[in-house]
């Protein structure tokens, strides 16, 4: 008995051992390499940023719809056991006119009761939903339910769907469109954007491809008319110190959402580049509440949205 007993007792330690190695193992992330091949030319955004004719945009709005508060080991990785504030922002490029660029959309309530439990502004949610009726252009950092389905469920959605421009990836992306609720008549109607690597959308916006995170993943660079420049990278990384760093979400995530960790750690080395050889480029990362909240209190990015008429 005594000899079942120290065998059973060495079982279950190994057992705990593994374990504790998967789990030390899953909320790590995957090694940023030293070098990239990922492109971010700032000379040929500057270039594109200006293809279009037209004043540059004179601002960029937040509408902070949702917080959150996850572990953090599951959000930046690492053994840890306390919890991170996080926040869910849609963007608004503010043109001298007062007509706008949206970018992101996150959902109502029921989502975030259901997958974030937080707290919820009806006000920002309810400015985000008037805007994508009134905005020239909408478009969407990649095709996750927390960005795109605000647009999904829309009761307007098919008023101005001509405006909404994903791209071909993202409208090809079945799986995260069926789970955003996307309507598929909609979905089918769309003319998506096809490019190679950079898009001028407008005056001063250029859309830059950034797969990975999902298939559609992509970086929206402004310049504003004041010549700041603004990087909006969704969900390349979660945290700003993962772009500091550089260091990936931890695997566990990457596994969950299926991404591709090749292009997520090429991106971040190359973001990780940009940002420290050009510090006056404000990089806006989407989930980053603190980032967020030091953008707005020093005027970087403003808090909420201006009327859909500009005044």
């Amino acid at each position: 008995m005594r000899r079942f007993l120290r065998i059973a007792g060495i079982v279950v330690g190994a057992i705990v051992a593994v374990a504790l190695v998967a789990l030390v193992f899953l909320v790590q992330g995957p090694a940023v390499p030293e070098h990239s091949d990922y492109q971010l030319d700032l000379a040929t955004m500057h270039k594109l940023a200006e293809q279009t004719a037209g004043p540059r945009p004179i601002k960029i709005n937040a509408a902070a719809v949702a917080r959150s508060n996850p572990p953090a080991a599951l959000f930046l990785g690492g053994v840890r056991f306390d919890r991170h504030a996080i926040v869910f922002p849609s963007y608004q490029v503010l043109y001298p006119d007062g007509s706008m660029i949206i970018v992101d959309a996150p959902p109502g309530r029921a989502f975030f009761d259901a997958q974030f439990p937080g707290s919820f502004d009806d006000a920002q949610y309810a400015a985000e939903q008037d805007a994508l009726a009134h905005a020239r252009l909408i478009v969407v950092t990649h095709e996750h339910a927390d960005h795109l389905q605000g647009i999904a469920e829309s009761p307007k959605l098919a008023a101005f769907a001509d405006h909404l421009l994903l791209t071909r990836e993202q409208r090809d992306d079945t799986r995260w469109l069926t789970e955003c609720k996307f309507p598929e008549q909609v979905r089918a109607s769309l003319h998506p954007l096809e490019f190679d690597h950079y898009y001028p959308l407008a005056p001063g916006v250029v859309l830059i491809k950034a797969p990975g995170h999902t298939p559609g993943s992509q970086i929206v660079y402004v310049r504003l008319a004041d010549n700041s420049e603004y990087l909006l990278i969704g969900d390349i990384a979660w945290d700003m110190e993962q772009v500091t760093i550089p260091k990936c979400r931890p695997r566990l995530a990457e596994l969950a959402m299926r991404e591709n960790s090749d292009q997520v750690t090429s991106e971040l080395r190359t973001l990780h580049n940009l940002a420290a050889s050009n510090p006056d480029v404000h990089m806006v990362v989407s989930h980053d509440a603190k980032q967020l909240a030091d953008y707005e209190s020093a005027g970087i990015i403003g808090k909420g949205f201006a009327p859909a008429d500009g005044k």
